[in-house]
C-alpha cells in the first residue's frame, strides 16, 4: 500500500492546495455558497456528474453488478445520463434566470421566491439540513473505511483523517473551492475507470470472452429479467432518473455559472462523463463474477469488498494506489457538495424562514459548514443507531421532496405552497418509515416492490393532487411575479403536467400490483414529456422544429424499449448478450448518454438563448428579495 499512501497524500495535497487558493477569492456568503456565479461549463458539469456518481456509484454498483449481474447496472446507472439531460431540460436556463434576477443561493432559496408564506420555505429548509447530515454521515464512514485501508489503522481514524481534509478545504473556500476539487476529483474518476474497465475485461482475455465465461456458468448474470423482480428493477430506474433531477448537489450548479452560454455543453459533458464512470462498476463486477466462476477468485461473503478485492488481487500496487485515490476522490465529490447544502440551510434559509437576519453571513457560512461536519462525524463514529435512521433520509426522500415543488413548480402556474409543504413532510416520513419498519421487521414488502421509487412517484402524485384540489390565488400570483404574463402557453403546461400525472400514476400502479411493463413504458413518455416540458421557452412557447425533432427521439425510444420487451426471455443473442440486454447496453445506453444532451444543446442554440441575453435579465434583476 506505500503507492497508494504516495498517491492519497498527493491528492490531499491537492486538494487542501485548491482550497488556499480558493480563500483569497471569497470575499462573501455569495461567493462561498455558489462561487461567485463564476463557473464555466467544464467545471460545472464535470462537477455535476462527480458529486452524483459518489462512492455509491462507484462502490456500490460494483458490488450488485458482482451479485446481481447487468441487471445493476441497468437498475442503478444506465439511464442516469439520460436524467442528466433531462435536467439541463427542465431547470437549466429557468434556474440561471432566476439566479441572475434574485439572490438565489439554495433550493429553499426558490421555493421562498415561488411560494408565499413561510410554511413552504421552512420546511424545505429542514429538508436540507437533515439530508445534507444524512448524506454527509454516509459519507464519512466511507471516507473512513477507505482511509483506513490505505494507512492500516481504524476506521474511526480513518473518517477523522478524510473528513478534516474535506472540512478544511470547504470551510476555507467555500464551492469555490468545492467545485473546482470536484473538478480535480471527476477527471480523476474518468480516467481510473477507463483504466480498470480494460483491466478488468482483459483478467478473462477481454469482453467478449469475460461475457462467454459467465454465459457458460450462469447466463442469468447477463440477463435483464433474472435476479430480480422486474418491477423491482424497473422502479428502481425511476428513482434513478427522477431522483437524479432532485438531488440539490446537482441543482445548485445551475446557480453557479457565469453566463447563459455556459448551459450549451454542460449536459453532454456530465452525461458522458457518468457513463465513462460507470465502466468501473460495469468492469470489475462482471469480471470479479466471471474470476469467481472461473475458479480464480472465492465467492466474496460481503459483496461491498468486491472493488477492494479487485484492486488488492488483480492490478498492480502502484495502480491499485491510483484507483484508491480515484474511489476517494467519487467519495469526497459528493460530501463538500452536502457540506455547503447544509451550511446554506443552516445559516441562511432556516434563519431567513423564521424572520431571524444575520449579519457577517461568510463567517456563518464557515461556521454553519463546521457543524454540518461536526454532527456527521459523532453521528458516523458515536451514534449507529442514528446513522440508521438517517441513511434512510437520502436519495428517494430528497426526490420525493424536491421534484414536485422545484421541479414542476418552475412551469406550473397551479402549483401552491401547501402542495410544496406535503409533498416535503411525505418525502421525508414515507422514506423514513419504510426503511425502519421493514429493517426492524414490523412490515415486510413483496421482493418486486422498490419501496423508494414509489415514494418518489407518490409524492410528486401527492403535490399535483393537493395543488388542484385546494388551489392557492396566492402562489398563482406569485408565479406571474416571476415569470411574467405566459398565458399564450399555460394550456401546453397544463397539458404536459396531466400527462405526467397520468404516467406517474400507471407507473405507481404497476409498482403496487407488480405489473412491470406499466414501470417499463412510463421511461420513455415521461422523457419525452420532460423533453417538451423544457423546450418551452419563457412565454412558454414552443419552436416547432423542437418539438419534431423531440417526437422524433420519444418515439425511436419507445420503439427501442418494445423491441427489447419482445426480445425478453428468446434465446438469441448480440455481441455476446441476451438480445433483450443487448439493447439497452449498445443501443439505448449510448442513444440516452449522448443523444438526449445533444438535442438539449440544439434546443439551447435555436430556441432557448433568445430568453437569455444577459443584458435585459440584470436590467429587470431586483435588488431585495422577492416577499421581503
Amino acid at each position: 500500500m506505500d503507492s497508494a499512501i504516495v498517491f492519497i497524500l498527493i491528492y490531499f495535497a491537492l486538494m487542501l492546495g485548491i482550497g488556499y487558493w480558493a480563500r483569497s477569492k471569497v470575499k462573501s456568503s455569495r461567493d462561498f455558497l455558489v462561487a461567485g456565479q463564476t463557473l464555466g461549463f467544464l467545471v460545472m458539469a464535470v462537477g455535476t456528474f462527480s458529486s452524483i456518481q459518489s462512492g455509491f456509484g462507484m462502490i456500490g454498483h460494483t458490488a450488485n453488478t458482482y451479485a446481481w449481474g447487468l441487471q445493476a447496472i441497468v437498475a442503478a446507472a444506465l439511464f442516469v445520463p439520460l436524467a442528466f439531460a433531462l435536467s439541463w431540460f427542465l431547470l437549466g436556463s429557468r434556474l440561471y434566470r432566476l439566479a441572475q434576477e434574485y439572490d438565489v443561493y439554495s433550493i429553499p432559496d426558490v421555493i421562498r421566491l415561488r411560494y408565499p408564506g413561510r410554511s413552504a420555505h421552512l420546511a424545505m429548509a429542514v429538508a436540507m439540513f437533515i439530508g445534507a447530515v444524512a448524506y454527509m454521515t454516509a459519507q464519512v464512514t466511507a471516507i473512513g473505511v477507505i482511509v483506513a485501508l490505505i494507512f492500516n489503522t481504524s476506521t474511526t481514524t480513518g473518517a477523522l483523517i478524510g473528513s478534516l481534509v474535506v472540512a478544511l478545504y470547504t470551510i476555507v473556500g467555500g464551492m469555490l473551492a468545492g467545485a473546482w476539487t470536484d473538478f480535480i476529483q471527476g477527471l480523476l474518476m474518468v480516467a481510473t475507470s477507463v483504466g480498470v474497465f480494460f483491466i478488468a475485461a482483459n483478467t478473462l482475455g477481454g469482453w467478449g470472452s469475460m461475457l462467454d465465461t459467465i454465459a457458460a456458468q450462469d447466463v442469468s448474470f447477463l440477463r435483464i429479467d433474472a435476479t430480480q423482480p422486474l418491477t423491482w428493477i424497473w422502479s428502481f430506474v425511476m428513482l434513478a432518473v427522477l431522483g437524479a433531477a432532485a438531488q440539490p448537489q446537482l441543482i445548485t450548479k445551475f446557480l453557479m455559472l457565469r453566463s447563459p452560454a455556459e448551459l450549451k455543453w454542460g449536459a453532454v459533458v456530465a452525461a458522458v462523463a457518468y457513463a465513462v464512470t460507470t465502466l468501473f462498476a460495469l468492469g470489475v463486477g462482471m469480471a470479479t463474477r466471471g474470476l469467481t466462476m472461473d475458479g480464480r477468485a472465492p465467492e466474496l461473503e460481503n459483496i461491498d469488498s468486491t472493488a477492494t478485492w479487485f484492486l488488492d488481487n488483480m492490478v498492480s500496487p502502484t495502480f491499485a494506489g491510483f484507483v484508491l485515490a480515484g474511489l476517494l476522490a467519487a467519495i469526497m465529490s459528493s460530501a463538500n457538495s452536502f457540506i455547503a447544502v447544509g451550511a446554506s440551510a443552516l445559516m441562511r434559509d432556516l434563519t431567513g424562514a423564521l424572520g431571524i437576519r444575520v449579519r457577517r453571513e461568510l463567517l456563518w457560512a464557515r461556521t454553519a459548514s463546521a457543524l454540518v461536519v461536526a454532527c456527521s462525524l459523532v453521528f458516523a463514529l458515536y451514534l449507529s443507531q442514528v446513522v440508521f435512521i438517517l441513511g434512510a433520509i437520502g436519495w428517494a426522500a430528497f426526490a420525493a421532496a424536491i421534484f414536485g415543488p422545484l421541479v414542476l413548480g418552475l412551469y406550473w402556474r397551479r402549483a401552491t405552497a401547501s402542495a410544496t409543504t406535503a409533498a416535503i413532510v411525505f418525502g421525508i416520513v414515507a422514506n423514513l418509515a419504510l426503511t425502519v419498519l421493514t429493517a426492524e421487521g414490523t412490515i415486510t414488502l413483496p421482493a418486486y416492490l422498490q419501496s423508494g421509487g414509489a415514494v418518489v412517484c407518490l409524492g410528486i402524485l401527492l403535490f399535483a393532487a393537493v395543488s388542484v384540489a385546494a388551489p392557492s390565488r396566492k402562489s398563482s400570483e406569485r408565479f406571474a411575479e416571476l415569470a411574467g404574463d405566459r398565458t399564450m402557453g399555460a394550456g401546453r403546461v397544463d397539458s404536459l403536467v396531466a400527462a405526467t400525472f397520468v404516467t406517474l400514476a400507471a407507473a405507481t400502479a404497476g409498482m403496487l400490483l407488480d405489473r412491470w411493463f406499466l414501470v417499463y413504458y412510463a421511461v420513455p413518455v415521461l422523457t419525452t414529456v420532460f423533453m417538451l416540458m423544457g423546450s418551452l421557452n419563457r412565454r412558454d412557447l414552443w419552436s416547432r422544429a423542437m418539438v419534431g425533432q423531440v417526437a422524433v427521439f420519444g418515439a425511436a425510444l419507445v420503439v427501442l424499449f418494445a423491441v427489447s420487451h419482445a426480445a425478453l426471455g428468446g434465446g438469441g443473442t448480440l455481441g455476446g448478450l441476451p438480445t433483450s440486454t443487448a439493447i439497452f447496453l449498445y443501443v439505448i445506453w449510448p442513444v440516452t448518454a449522448v443523444v438526449a444532451p445533444l438535442l438539449y444543446t440544439v434546443l439551447y442554440r435555436t430556441w432557448l438563448s433568445h430568453d437569455l441575453d444577459t443584458s435585459a435579465v440584470r436590467e429587470s434583476a431586483q435588488p431585495t428579495r422577492a416577499g421581503e
